[in-house]
């Protein structure tokens, strides 16, 4: 699924966490393939999968990694250490969906991971740089793929929205694409057709018209 979709950047994410993404999609496609044609999938992608499980849990990040602020620790370092495991656990989401073919409610801990870790490194970097504009601009990836996989999507909402402070066009753009995948997995709901995922709606019958949209709102 190419990332010029609304994704957001990869800038900033730890290298292991930009190695697991990219091997994520490549195996992701060669599994579409292979339903595609109707044949079995090869065994070197099985083993492939097989490989990024576990290099997916050697890279996790250690268990007693500060999250909170403390007076001993430098607070750049808790906002690094924050968006350190957003970033993470959003590649595990990500992991599930494109690979177990797996959402929401089988990654609702990381999803509600990645939203906590992502409300403390904005709430850090207000304190260290009350001035919005020279702030950097906030970790998207994370939070597209998490909200896209939440029960409880109006904590998400409230994060977006407050996001739009920042006044950027590609926030703004990111917003308005979550609100039409989520309308769009409501609206497949509530007409009684099969449960969409995010995946689906994207890769599905209404893709072209979503690759339109995407690019009328800058993704391209």
């Amino acid at each position: 699924m190419p990332r010029n979709t609304p994704f957001g950047s990869l800038d900033g994410a730890p290298a292991l966490t930009v190695f697991a993404i990219t091997q994520i999609e490549n195996l992701a496609k060669a599994i579409d393939e292979s339903e595609m044609n109707n044949v079995p999938l090869p065994e070197y992608i099985g083993e492939g999968i097989a490989l990024l499980s576990s290099q997916l849990q050697e890279f996790r990040p250690d268990d007693n990694i500060p999250l909170f602020l403390s007076p001993e620790i430098d607070k750049q370092e808790i906002i690094n250490n924050n968006l350190e495991v957003a970033w993470y656990l959003s590649t595990c989401i990500y992991y599930h969906n494109r690979i177990n073919n797996t959402f929401i409610v089988d990654v609702t801990f990381a999803v509600n991971g990645v939203l906590m870790c992502l409300l403390r490194a904005e709430e850090i970097k207000a304190q260290l740089e009350p001035n919005l504009e020279s702030r950097d601009d906030p970790v998207t990836f994370p939070a597209f793929v998490a909200c896209c996989n939440a029960v409880d999507r109006q904590h998400w909402a409230s994060w977006w929205q407050a996001m739009q402070e920042y006044d950027s066009p590609k926030l703004k753009a990111q917003w308005k694409a979550i609100r039409i995948i989520w309308y769009v997995m409501d609206v497949t709901q509530e007409v009684g057709e099969v449960d969409l995922s995010w995946v689906d709606i994207m890769q599905g019958r209404d893709a072209s018209l979503l690759s339109t949209m995407f690019e009328e709102l800058g993704f391209c």
